[in-house]
C-alpha cells in the first residue's frame, strides 16, 4: 500500500498537505488534468480520513464502492484523452438534506428513514456532478437543521478539530456539522450545506474553514429538505474563499470561475457595534481585533457604525418567529402523533415553539423584515461590506450541553450574529481569522442583497491579509 500511494503522498507534501489535509479545488483540478494525481488516489485519501472515529461521526452514509467506481471511470477516460469537466474526479460530500436520485433524504432524522427514495438529484447536486464532482457521502447534521450546535443523538456528535483530546470534545457547530468536519479533516475537498440562521457559517467558524450564505434566491431549492422556505439558502463550505467562489458559481448555474481579489486599499468596511459585539469570548475578541488591524494596515477604511434598527431585530429574530412558525407548519402532523417520540427532544422543543404563533404575528414579521432591510440598506449603502465576528463563542464543550436548557442557550448564542444576514437576506461569508493552534474564530463579511460575487471578490482580498 505504501508504494501504491507514494506518488500521491509526494504530491500532497509538495503542496504543503501534511497531517491536516488541505485541499484547494483549482490545485487538484490542475494536478488531475496533468496526471500528477489520479481521481482514485484522491478518493482513497478521503476514504482513509472518513474511516477515522471522527469520520464516523461526520458521515451518515459513505458511498465507498460507488465513488471508487466513478473515480476509476474518470481516470480511464482521462488516460484515453477524453474531454472531461474541469473538476472531474474531485470528491464531494453533501449535507443529508439534499436529494440524491435513488436515495432516501433523512435530514439527520430517523423518522424519515422509511420515506420513498428521491427520483432526481437536487438541482445544486446535479450541477456539481455535471462539473465533474463525484459524491463520496452524506454528512451528519442537526436533525432537521434546527440548531447552531450540530449535535445529533441518532448518528453521533461531529466534533470540532479544536481540543478533541478533552473529554467529549467540542461541538462542530450546526446545523451543517458533518459537512464542516469533512472539510477540516480532509474527508472531502468540497461540500455543501444549508443556512437558515447560520448553519453553514457557524460550523465553518467552529471548524476553522470558509462558509458562505448566498442571497436566498441565488440557489435553486429544488430537492432540498426545508426548514424555513423564507430563509433557507444552500451554500458551499470550503478551505478557501477561492474554492467557495468556484462552488458558488457552479451551484448558481455558472461556469465555476473564481473571483479576482478586490483591492483592499480604500475598501470601506463598517463594524456595526452594539449587541453583535457584546459578550465575546476572549479568544474571539482577540482574533477578530487582530484581523481588523491587519485589514486596516493593508489599506481598508474601517468605521464603527451604530445601527439602531439592529436592536429591534433581536425580538424579530428569536426562535418564536418566521423560522419557528414555518418549521412547525411542516412538522405539525408528526409532532401531534406518536412519531414525535423519535424526534431529538431538543429539536422538537425548538419546532414546537412555533405552535402558538398567530397568523397575524407571522405576517407582521414580514412587514418588519421588509422595513428593516430598507432601513439597514439606507444606513450602510456607502460601505462595501459589514464586518463582525461570525459567532461570539468558540466551540462549546459537548459535556456542558447535557440539558435542553443548556443547548437552547448555547445554540441561541452560537447563531446570534449569523441570523442577522438571513433576516436581511444578504450574502455573508465567514473566513478563519485565528492563529494556527488557537481556538477557531471566524470573521464575517456581509455584502449587499444579490451582490454575491462582489462579496466573494472582497472576501478573497481580505483572506489574503487575514490568513497571511
Amino acid at each position: 500500500m505504501a508504494d501504491r500511494w507514494q506518488k500521491r503522498d509526494d504530491f500532497f507534501r509538495m503542496h504543503g498537505h501534511t497531517d491536516e489535509m488541505t485541499f484547494y479545488l483549482n490545485t487538484l483540478s490542475r494536478a488531475l488534468a496533468a496526471g500528477d494525481l489520479t481521481a482514485r488516489e484522491l478518493t482513497e485519501t478521503c476514504l482513509e480520513a472518513i474511516a477515522s472515529e471522527d469520520g464516523k461521526r461526520a458521515f451518515i452514509e459513505v458511498y465507498s464502492d460507488r465513488v471508487r467506481v466513478e473515480a476509476d471511470h474518470i481516470d480511464r477516460a482521462r488516460q484515453n484523452g477524453h474531454a472531461l469537466p474541469p473538476f472531474a474526479g474531485i470528491p464531494l460530500s453533501i449535507k443529508d438534506l439534499f436529494d440524491v436520485r435513488g436515495e432516501v433524504t433523512r435530514a439527520g432524522s430517523t423518522v424519515m428513514a422509511d420515506n420513498a427514495a428521491a427520483t432526481t438529484d437536487a438541482r445544486v447536486v446535479s450541477r456539481l456532478k455535471a462539473a465533474g464532482f463525484i459524491l463520496i457521502g452524506r454528512t451528519n447534521m442537526t436533525e432537521f437543521a434546527f440548531s447552531g450546535l450540530g449535535m445529533n443523538p441518532h448518528y453521533g456528535d461531529p466534533r470540532s478539530p479544536f481540543e478533541r483530546q478533552i473529554d467529549g470534545g467540542r461541538v462542530a457547530g450546526g446545523s451543517s456539522s458533518g459537512s464542516a468536519v469533512s472539510i477540516s479533516d480532509g474527508m472531502a475537498p468540497a461540500t455543501i450545506g444549508s443556512d437558515t440562521g447560520g448553519s453553514t457559517r457557524t460550523p465553518a467558524a467552529f471548524c476553522g474553514i470558509v462558509g458562505l450564505k448566498p442571497t436566498s434566491t441565488r440557489m435553486p431549492g429544488n430537492g432540498v429538505y426545508p426548514l424555513s422556505t423564507s430563509f433557507d439558502a444552500a451554500g458551499p463550505m470550503s478551505n478557501s474563499v477561492d474554492c467557495a467562489a468556484i462552488m458558488d458559481s457552479i451551484m448558481a448555474g455558472g461556469d465555476g470561475a473564481a473571483e479576482t481579489p478586490f483591492p483592499l486599499k480604500g475598501l470601506r468596511l463598517a463594524m456595526p457595534v452594539g449587541y453583535l459585539f457584546d459578550g465575546l469570548d476572549d479568544a474571539v475578541a482577540t482574533s477578530f481585533d487582530e484581523a481588523v488591524q491587519r485589514l486596516s494596515a493593508a489599506g481598508a477604511i474601517i468605521s464603527e457604525i451604530s445601527l439602531d434598527t439592529l436592536e429591534e431585530l433581536r425580538p424579530a429574530n428569536n426562535p418564536k418567529s418566521i423560522v419557528a412558525a414555518e418549521a412547525y407548519a411542516l412538522h405539525r402532523d408528526r409532532l401531534q402523533s406518536d412519531i414525535r417520540e423519535s424526534y431529538d427532544p431538543f429539536v422538537a422543543s425548538r419546532i414546537n415553539s412555533g405552535s402558538d404563533i398567530l397568523a397575524a404575528d407571522y405576517i407582521d414579521q414580514f412587514t418588519i423584515r421588509r422595513q428593516t432591510m430598507q432601513l439597514v440598506w439606507q444606513q450602510t449603502r456607502f460601505y462595501d461590506a459589514l464586518a463582525m465576528p461570525t459567532s461570539p463563542l468558540i466551540p462549546p464543550k459537548i459535556e456542558a450541553l447535557s440539558t435542553i436548557d443548556a443547548k437552547m442557550k448555547m445554540s441561541g448564542m452560537a447563531l446570534r450574529n449569523t441570523a442577522l444576514a438571513n433576516f436581511l437576506d444578504r450574502p455573508t461569508i465567514t473566513i478563519p481569522c485565528h492563529k494556527q493552534g488557537t481556538a477557531p474564530v471566524g470573521l464575517s463579511l456581509m455584502g449587499s442583497h444579490k451582490h454575491d460575487r462582489r462579496l466573494l471578490a472582497i472576501a478573497a482580498g481580505a483572506e489574503s491579509v487575514i490568513r497571511g
